[in-house]
């Protein structure tokens, strides 16, 4: 069902707690592939990592990594996302609940209130066609396409 891109912020063991996060949404069929974007050529620490997780390391881009996604339904994440089995049970059920139509403007994963605001969190993942992504213009990190596509989205509160 979902495609999950992903990179690393610091460094590759930051993406432990997501990777092991993502494996009972793909025992369960939620999520189909993991494609993490390299950041740096020739990292030995992140291609062990991906190969043991079972996920894709993708050198090129974050538009390659869109284009090589198996999913058309892409989960754009940053490596603080941490997605507990309730918080994944909750996602595929709202995402079944949306259908296609529900997610044309996407669904962004947000932690815990900032403390003292009203609004949530920064948004730590998207949901998102794939379509929304090829847009992006070329060099665009995780990140910044978060921020970028997450304005306008849905909006669904996961612990952080």
């Amino acid at each position: 069902m979902l495609s999950v891109i992903t990179c690393p912020e610091r460094s590759a063991a930051g993406l432990c707690g997501l990777l092991s996060d993502l494996v009972p949404g793909a025992v369960s069929g939620l999520i189909r592939d993991v494609l993490v974007l390299q950041p740096e050529p020739g990292d030995p620490e992140l291609a062990a990592l991906c190969e043991d997780a079972g996920a894709l390391v993708v050198s090129g881009g974050l538009g390659v990594a869109v284009r090589q996604a198996r999913s058309d339904l892409i989960l754009l994440a940053s490596s603080g996302l941490r997605l507990d089995a309730f918080a994944l049970d909750r996602l595929g059920r709202d995402l079944t609940a949306l259908g296609t139509p529900g997610l044309a403007r996407g669904l962004a994963l947000t932690g815990p209130a900032v403390l003292g605001f009203w609004s949530p969190g920064p948004p730590l993942g998207l949901v998102t066609p794939r379509a929304r992504l090829l847009g992006l213009p070329p060099g665009c990190s995780v990140a910044a396409a978060l921020r970028r596509t997450s304005r306008g989205a849905l909006r669904l509160r996961i612990a952080g």
